[in-house]
């Protein structure tokens, strides 16, 4: 095995693992994620205080990250052997401790649980799939995350080291670190269900919240654009309406005009074309007025 890549490898997923993903989005966002909640930059501390959508998004892209180191370990030292899946539990743990303890941060992270599912479903991805499904279902009925948490990884821990061929003391001292970080990681929540404190996370009704809030958001902008739409026709009236007194005065002033050259007028077939033309500009003059008084 070459030690040196895999040094490499896992130092490169430490940094991997280092990006807190909760913290981008919730600056998006304009929120400081650590002083909201439990300030926790995670999946449910997001899922709870940014909304729901943000939170699921969180979890696939922690998990992600997981998963990507994971599967360079894998890849750079070959799939379905022993060496293959100590490159991957390796690279998988570093981007655990990277997530818990980012040297971006001051090492302040969350609590890897969405990274050690990404881990684990590069490993074992049915098992995973399964493990997530029936953990997504406690949490949807029963509400507690860190328990499903610590299920998942105790779960996939026996899981792998029961079914490997031969038993090999690396892979699982490296997935009993991730085991011993997951559960150390949740120390607090472990003390909360003890006391019968711990937070809840009610996925229905986080979601039914967010649809609401959602659509008096679009409600607000409807009445905006509504209001906007009402000012601006307001505005193009009193246009019109200006332009129409505007063109009257400049009609007045002709008929003035006509009736001064009219008087001055000594030719009786001018004065009878004066009088006319008078005549034709009274008429659309009282005509602008009508229209003017109906709007």
């Amino acid at each position: 095995m070459n030690f040196w890549l895999l040094f490499v490898l896992v130092v490169c997923s430490y940094f991997v693992g280092c990006i807190s993903f909760g913290r981008i989005l919730a600056k998006s966002k304009n929120i400081d994620i650590t002083k909201k909640g439990s300030g926790n930059p995670g999946a449910t501390n997001m899922f709870r205080n940014v909304g729901a959508g943000i939170g699921f998004l969180t979890l696939f892209l922690d998990a992600l990250k997981g998963a990507l180191s994971a599967l360079s370990g894998y890849l750079f030292f070959g799939i379905n052997t022993t060496e293959g899946l100590i490159g991957l539990y390796a690279c998988g743990l570093s981007a655990v401790v990277g997530h818990m303890f980012p040297i971006y941060y001051k090492f302040k992270g969350g609590k890897s649980a969405a990274t050690m599912i990404g881990v684990f479903a590069v490993s074992q991805p049915i098992p995973m799939l399964i493990c997530f499904a029936i953990a997504f279902v406690y949490v949807w009925f029963f509400k507690y995350v860190s328990v499903a948490s610590m299920l998942i990884v105790t779960a996939m821990v026996i899981y792998q080291n029961l079914t490997m061929p031969e038993p090999d003391l690396t892979i699982s001292l490296l997935t009993f670190a991730i085991f011993l970080l997951i559960w150390f990681a949740h120390r607090s929540n472990i003390e909360r269900l003890l006391k019968g404190k711990e937070t809840e996370t009610n996925i229905q009704k986080k979601i039914f919240k967010d649809k609401k809030k959602q659509q008096k958001i679009e409600e607000k902008h409807e009445d905006r654009a509504i209001k906007i739409e009402h000012k601006f026709e307001k505005k193009e009236e009193k246009a019109e309406i200006k332009e129409a007194k505007h063109e009257i005065k400049r009609e007045k002033k002709e008929i003035k005009k006509i009736r001064k050259s009219v008087l001055k007028s000594k030719k009786p077939k001018k004065r009878l074309k004066a009088f006319k033309l008078l005549k034709r500009k009274k008429q659309k003059n009282t005509e602008n007025n009508n229209k003017n008084n109906e709007k």
